[in-house]
């Protein structure tokens, strides 16, 4: 008993669903194995001047320094809000006639 041929619209239907399997893999793989483009601002890439802030440097030694036991108890008022009286709604009666 001989087979009947399969349809030409069935063949390019099983070829055009692998290609397409394909292609979406292969791109899902060209994303994943992608590097990202680093963009670094240019702020970042001007050189550092080497010389010593000795401005900065003589303002450390004016500050003044606290040991362990001389620092003095913070002090914070805190008020706590007074909750705000809830008015409840009234039951009127109807009247039946």
């Amino acid at each position: 008993m001989k087979k009947p041929p399969t349809p030409k619209l069935v063949t390019v239907a099983i070829f055009t669903t692998i290609t397409i399997v394909f292609w979406i893999f292969f791109g899902v793989y060209r994303i994943l194995t992608a590097k990202p483009e680093v963009k670094i601002p240019p702020e970042l890439l001007e050189q550092i001047v080497p010389e010593l802030d000795t401005n900065t440097l003589e303002k450390l030694q004016e500050r003044t320094f606290i040991k362990e036991g001389e620092e003095k108890p913070l002090s914070v008022n805190v008020t706590t809000p007074k909750p705000a009286e809830k008015i409840l709604p009234t039951p009127t009666a109807k009247i039946e006639e």
